[in-house]
């Protein structure tokens, strides 16, 4: 069964905002949260209180929370670490 994988507008701008000087690091992150619609606990995802999980994928950090009545995946905060 799949997930809706929604982005919040904080996130959402976040991303847009390394687009310029990493797109194929953002195209990256996008297809790692598009993944969270079949699999909302991947491997390496850690719980981040009652329905938040927090995803490390290479160098970013995706924050979203897990809505299991609606069955949707709120991404609400991207991140990269330097590296």
């Amino acid at each position: 069964m799949t997930w809706t994988v929604l982005w919040e507008p904080a996130a959402l701008n976040a991303a847009t905002g390394h687009l310029k000087e990493d797109p194929q690091g953002v195209d990256s992150l996008l297809r790692a949260t598009d993944q969270l619609a079949r699999n909302e606990r991947p491997e390496g995802s850690r719980a981040w209180g009652a329905d938040h999980r927090r995803l490390h994928h290479g160098p970013w950090r995706i924050s979203y929370r897990v809505d299991p009545g609606s069955r949707a995946i709120h991404v609400e905060h991207v991140g990269r670490r330097v590296v």
